[in-house]
């Protein structure tokens, strides 16, 4: 796991060698252990490691026998075992055990068709000094991040944005596009970012930079054929069978490996399974919240560890915790992605980080497997279309407007109206909707709405003739589950050092789970993860199976009305406040008034506006952060 970081002269000009070495610089925090440079001509790969594997040997950037295809890697290749012995027997001399160097190899061999064989979380960049190509490439769920911007003179990569500040041509201007977006999903879906010119390597694709000009590849964003399943109980077995060696794959690593274990089934079935592995107590970490609010999800963290027999610790921190960190967590973010739980995931990660060096986490089951509620409303929508829109917009709709506090049943009835899925499912995500909107930008600012739709249908095209729930899974797997819950998991992890790995999402599980039938993920109206939950009993007791779902959130609308109400106001509405730039500070403040005297649940709205402001501050005013 590290930070990789890189120049390429699209003009002839000269390296700024400089500028290198302070990208890299801003990545310590991912690579603590190790630094390296390749220098070649136009070119400069940079590296921060933090060794898990081939501790020793691991040294990046590196290169194959003849020294003229180079690589600096983030990430782990879980198959490189595999992958290695025909590589060997095709001529390929190996000098580390390290899976980068696999990578390398493969590509030697493969070219661009190595990708698809990779079974990993990875963001990397590939010298080929042969071609003068530069490849950047990042695994096909996203859970590593990878950065990209350039001028008319250089192109520059990265794990983390806040590294082309160390660049003086970098301009700070926010992109209105990738605000809007972010307004309406409270993240950025690739490859758009916040900043203007910034782009993410989309998940699933590479850039190939070859003779001054860069091109995309899609090496992973194709259909899927779920098939109908004949014998359910072989299914279960087969997906038992997947889970366990994904969870064995994941273990792989020269450092103890701990697990992230919140009360839910997700992360209790990954260390159960971690149990069968391994002989040595496994160290489990959860954090709650001061109050009534996360009792129940230390007490049942805690009995989860109990009953699997884990060496345990928790955390539990407070708002005012939250508030004095808050800054900081933005930082690492380096976009705005208003997600509350990202907070949980920054004080767990800083625990653990006292413990190990590497946790599994049970993250990247809920949507492929329709895990939750919005999915059970997309099958009720098909019923719900039925009515003539005329009487829904003349009884139900108005009838659910006025309930108080429902916003998620609000946004679910408006948007479970849409024929189109594109449109249906942005209404289903969106913060602020396209009437807020229009009440929320001051005049000059407001975004493009097709761009909107269109960041979501570029994701819904390859399965645009399944049925209206599968393609909700295939959709959210690839576009919120990248650019926001991983990228957070990332983030906040790599802030400590620690590396945070995803075995749900293991390829050659996820190719078995998408190739199943949606009525064997969500059966009737209430049997979410129906299969899955089948699987998971041969580990998990019947306490566990069946306990409510409970995973790293934050108490954020008791905050907002309560112990932090002031404070947001004070932000928010300031006149020198960013928001007060972009946005009315009257309807800003009038969402305020109504959350705190209940009349409106208006946490999703308020937080993404509070992360924004304090990304601002931390990206836009400050004129060095490094």
């Amino acid at each position: 796991m590290c930070g990789i970081a890189g120049w390429l002269s699209l003009d002839g000009s000269p390296v700024d060698r400089d500028v290198v070495q302070r990208m890299t610089a801003a990545l310590v925090h991912r690579g603590p252990d190790d630094d390296g440079y390749h220098y070649d001509g136009p070119v400069v790969l940079a590296q921060r490691r933090l060794s898990i594997i081939d501790v020793a040997g691991g040294h990046q950037p590196l290169a194959n026998e003849d020294g003229r295809v180079w690589i600096t890697y983030n990430g782990e290749i879980y198959n490189f075992l595999e992958l290695m012995p025909a590589l060997a027997q095709r001529g390929h001399r190996f000098r580390t055990r390290c899976d980068t160097e696999v990578v390398v190899h493969a590509y030697e061999e493969y070219g661009l068709d190595c990708l698809p064989r990779l079974n990993g979380m990875y963001a990397f960049a590939l010298w080929d000094a042969r071609t003068r190509r530069l490849l950047l490439a990042r695994d096909p769920f996203g859970i590593k991040p990878l950065y990209v911007w350039q001028n008319a003179h250089h192109l520059l990569f990265a794990s983390e944005i806040k590294a082309f500040l160390a660049d003086p041509c970098f301009p700070r201007e926010i992109d209105p596009v990738g605000l809007d977006e972010y307004l309406t999903f409270q993240f950025v879906p690739s490859p758009r970012t916040i900043f203007k010119g910034v782009q993410k390597v989309p998940p699933g694709h590479c850039l190939v930079v070859e003779d001054g000009t860069v091109r995309t590849h899609a090496f992973a964003r194709t259909a899927i054929h779920p098939a109908p399943v004949g014998d359910e109980v072989h299914a279960v077995a087969t997906l038992q069978e997947r889970l366990s060696a994904a969870v064995k794959r994941q273990m792989i690593s020269d450092v103890p490996v701990g697990a992230m274990l919140s009360g839910g089934v997700d992360s209790a079935t990954v260390v159960a399974i971690m149990r069968q592995v391994t002989a040595q107590p496994i160290k489990t970490f959860t954090v709650g919240f001061e109050g009534n609010f996360a009792k129940d999800e230390i007490a049942a963290a805690r009995r989860s560890a109990a009953i699997l027999g884990t060496e345990h610790h928790d955390v539990v921190i407070g708002a005012q915790d939250c508030l004095d960190a808050f800054a900081q967590t933005i930082w690492h973010l380096d976009e705005p992605v208003a997600t509350p739980s990202a907070l949980a995931m920054y004080w767990v990660s800083q625990l653990a980080a006292q413990h190990v060096k590497v946790v599994l986490t049970g993250q990247g089951a809920d949507e492929p497997w329709a895990g939750y509620r919005r999915y059970r409303g997309e099958k009720l929508g098909q019923w719900y279309r039925r009515v003539p829109g005329p009487l829904r917009r003349a009884l139900i709709e108005p009838l659910v407007a006025r309930l108080p506090r429902a916003e998620a049943a609000k946004r679910a009835v408006l948007a479970l109206g849409e024929d189109d899925p594109v449109r249906r499912f942005v209404g289903v995500y969106a913060v602020f909707r396209p009437t807020m909107k229009q009440a929320l930008y001051r005049d000059g600012w407001a975004g493009a709405t097709t761009d909107v739709l269109d960041a979501l249908a570029y994701w819904q095209a390859p399965v645009a003739g399944l049925d209206p729930l599968a393609q909700q899974l295939y959709v959210e797997t690839r576009f919120s589950l990248p650019d926001n819950l991983l990228l957070y998991g990332d983030k906040m992890a790599m802030a400590w050092s620690l590396e945070a790995r995803v075995p749900l999402l293991d390829l050659d599980l996820m190719a078995f789970v998408e190739s199943l039938p949606v009525d064997l993920r969500l059966r009737g109206w209430s049997g979410h993860k129906y299969l899955y939950r089948k699987a998971i009993a041969k580990w998990l007791p019947q306490e566990i199976l069946h306990r409510p779902k409970i995973g790293f959130s934050t108490p954020m609308d008791e905050w907002f009305q309560r112990q932090i109400a002031g404070h947001v106001r004070e932000r928010l509405v300031d006149p020198g406040s960013a928001c007060a730039r972009y946005f009315n500070p009257a309807y800003v403040d009038a969402l305020i008034q109504e959350h705190v005297t209940r009349r409106k649940d208006h946490t999703r709205p308020l937080y993404s506006l509070l992360v924004f402001e304090y990304w601002h501050e931390r990206f836009m005013r400050v004129t060095s952060n490094l």
